[in-house]
């Protein structure tokens, strides 16, 4: 069984479309990072001859693909001054937790980022807000700040709306007043409530499908994980029939950079079994 919404979200979808088309006419492209977090698309990508790499090329005229967990502002402009083509694919919902982030800093609010460190969409946050940013994914480390008068809060766009609530309110434990933009992903949000509303309680077995490197993955695999036994892959030549006992039903989601006709291929896999 499968909930209502898996494959890929919009912002994924658009990306790839956005770094498919920069292929086009054969000119160089580099990705600043992984596109999409998934292997068999970036394997076609690359196939394609999109290029990943960590940092911008040294000069034109290579496109430079800015991934849809974005960039700070600095890389853009690092871009201009040498001569580098940027295609844009920061989503939408990204875009949303960079301005919130930005018109913190510039109203003096310190900034608090609710998210992972090194999460490639916090790192363009911070140099968007443009100054001292404090980021934490727990309510442990929001218990371990120092005081402050007043801070302005926004999230990681993955990161799941549950745990940002409960650190939201750890930080009101360490601060006089909050400023709180709740910038966590509304599909994200659904596939979690959908995991959680009913969908788990028909489900014996749960399947989570996604790349290991992708945040909103693992936390929708760690929700399922509190209530059924549940195992995250990639693919479906990772399924193992031990999971599984007769009769059992198999209940299937997936992360917003999985493409559907993956979670396809793992639905035809279970049911082959």
């Amino acid at each position: 069984m499968r909930p209502r919404h898996t494959g890929f979200c919009f912002g994924v979808r658009d990306a790839l479309e956005l770094a498919r088309g920069a292929l086009d006419d054969g000119r160089e492209v580099v990705a600043l990072g992984q596109v999409v977090h998934n292997a068999t698309a970036l394997t076609q990508l690359e196939a394609d001859g999109l290029r990943q790499a960590a940092e911008l090329p040294a000069a034109g005229p290579a496109r430079v693909v800015v991934t849809a967990h974005g960039a700070a502002p600095a890389v853009f402009a690092t871009a201009r001054e040498r001569g580098l083509e940027v295609v844009d694919t920061t989503c939408p919902l990204v875009r949303r937790v960079q301005r919130h982030a930005r018109e913190l800093a510039q109203t003096g609010w310190p900034v608090v980022v609710v998210g992972h460190v090194e999460h490639a969409e916090v790192r363009g946050v911070r140099g968007w807000a443009g100054a001292q940013v404090e980021v934490v994914a727990a309510e442990a480390e929001a218990e371990q700040l120092p005081w402050s008068e007043r801070r302005g809060v926004v999230s990681q766009s993955t990161f799941p709306q549950d745990q940002f609530r409960r650190v939201v309110a750890a930080l009101g434990e360490r601060t006089g007043e909050l400023r709180v933009h709740d910038t966590t992903c509304p599909v994200v949000n659904q596939r979690h409530r959908e995991a959680a509303d009913g969908f788990l309680d028909r489900a014996d077995v749960i399947l989570v499908v996604g790349g290991r490197g992708s945040a909103n993955t693992q936390a929708l695999a760690q929700t399922c994980a509190r209530h059924r036994p549940t195992h995250q892959i990639e693919g479906a030549d990772e399924i193992t029939p031990d999971w599984f006992r007769p009769g059992q039903r198999v209940g299937i989601t997936s992360g917003t950079s999985t493409p559907d006709w993956v979670v396809d291929e793992v639905e035809a896999r279970c049911r082959a079994l």
